[in-house]
């Protein structure tokens, strides 16, 4: 695959891979399921956006982990910033806002979230896209063109419909809305999917640890019994012992007054 079809594929794999961590994060952290996304369908576009920078520009530097780090933490809060900037001016919303975070700009980005996206650079970069690679460089050509002009399509049709309803754009799309109404739906499912997923991971996990500290304490308060009753155990026989040689010095003694 040439170099524009690559950014296409790994763009669109990685907007919905960003949506679900969006959906997966806020169903999580407010335990409520919903679509995090800026669009009707199941993609969050600066995931792809992102990604696909980090990849052309930090991938052949992956080994130096301290430069890529630092190029994902500038790389994200750059897009991020400008990404936050662009939608608030234009349309007058944001899709996040790091306001009550320490060190923010803006509400745009935050120190706390800039660090987490070099540490994700890291993790995706190393360990999640040669696993990605290695899946789409299996499938035909064939197949991947079809499905990036289905995806591109519903895409930009998705991207009109939406901009029309944030700016109260009056006039029906007629065929361009059902379309959207279609990835709504399909979008909607998945968040459901992915969203009570996650939270099913995340109470199994949290019970686990109840389980675990459970565990642990119930090791430790026997572990202490134990050493405390082999402490007892060892302190009377140390006792007996001291009194059985006492015993026997005195009759040791006894026995040579006699003999003297």
């Amino acid at each position: 695959m040439n170099v524009f079809i690559n950014c296409l594929v790994f763009f669109f794999i990685y907007a919905f891979l960003g949506w679900c961590v969006e959906v997966s994060f806020v169903a999580i952290t407010r335990g409520k399921v919903v679509n995090r996304g800026f669009l009707n369908g199941p993609v969050c576009p600066i995931y792809g956006v992102g990604m696909v920078g980090i990849l052309y520009a930090l991938e052949p530097l992956k080994d130096n982990a301290i430069v890529l780090f630092i190029g994902g933490v500038v790389i994200c809060s750059v897009l991020e910033l400008f990404t936050g900037w662009i939608l608030d001016k234009i349309f007058r919303m944001r899709w996040w806002d790091y306001s009550e975070n320490r060190f923010n700009i803006g509400g745009y980005i935050c120190l706390e979230f800039s660090i987490m996206w070099g540490l994700g650079s890291m993790i995706m970069v190393n360990m999640i896209h040669p696993m990605i690679y290695g899946v789409v460089s299996k499938i035909p050509l064939m197949v991947i063109y079809a499905l990036l002009v289905i995806f591109a399509i519903a895409f930009i049709i998705d991207i009109i419909v939406t901009v029309k309803e944030i700016v109260g754009f009056k006039k029906s799309l007629g065929q361009l809305e059902k379309i959207a109404d279609g990835l709504k739906d399909i979008g909607d499912q998945l968040k459901d999917v992915v969203g009570n997923s996650a939270i099913t991971v995340s109470e199994k996990t949290e019970e686990g640890k109840e389980k675990l500290a459970e565990a642990t304490a119930s090791s430790r308060e026997k572990i202490a019994e134990a050493t405390a009753s082999s402490r007892e155990k060892i302190a009377e026989a140390t006792a007996s012992s001291r009194e059985k040689i006492a015993e026997a010095t005195a009759s040791s003694r006894e026995k040579i007054a006699e003999a003297t």
